[in-house]
């Protein structure tokens, strides 16, 4: 019986803090290997910065590196912890990683939940839902609009308006693939 139901596998990825913390990566570059082998549709991981368990600071680095291992797997970070992150920076580096996947990238946006590390970013938690919203409007725009940009929020504000030279490339942000 056919079926269109798809699968993935979504780690957090949690390892005991004990663990060498290069041997937890390369427990999960193999989970990602088999679940590649085994046919799964996705393969997803979370973004934590302050945690030794959960092991994985950078997804997009992470999973560059699963890129070149896999051969059809979706690869995606779940969530982007926006309220970390200038969301100009996001929306560039996952059309960058789209491209470099030829279109293998999903997309999961969040606000990131870890006390410890909304500290370390200086992100006060009322301020959470409001970060998160208006970066998702930013990297939206980026992605469906070309220059010139401009975007003033209560989180983000920037323009290029300027210096823009279309038949040199100068000025434009990246789209996904």
């Amino acid at each position: 019986m056919a079926t269109n139901i798809k699968s993935g596998m979504f780690v957090m990825p949690i390892h005991d803090p004990q663990k060498p913390f290069v041997q937890m990566i390369d427990e999960d570059i193999e989970l990602a290997i088999k679940c590649d082998e085994l046919g799964f549709d996705d393969f997803w991981v979370g973004e934590h910065h302050s945690s030794t368990y959960e092991n994985i600071v950078s997804p997009e680095i992470f999973l560059g590196k699963v890129l070149g291992l896999t051969k059809n797997i979706r690869i995606g970070p779940a969530p982007v912890c926006l309220a970390y992150h200038n969301p100009v920076h996001v929306a560039n580096r996952l059309a960058f990683m789209d491209h470099l996947s030829h279109g293998r990238l999903n997309v999961c946006f969040g606000p990131g939940a870890v006390p410890t590390d909304l500290e370390a970013f200086n992100v006060e938690p009322p301020e959470i839902g409001r970060r998160v919203a208006e970066a998702i409007d930013v990297i939206l725009t980026i992605w469906a609009t070309d220059p010139p940009y401009e975007f003033k929020g209560e989180f983000t504000d920037f323009q290029i308006r300027e210096h823009i030279d279309e038949e040199m490339g100068i000025g434009a942000l990246h789209k996904p693939f």
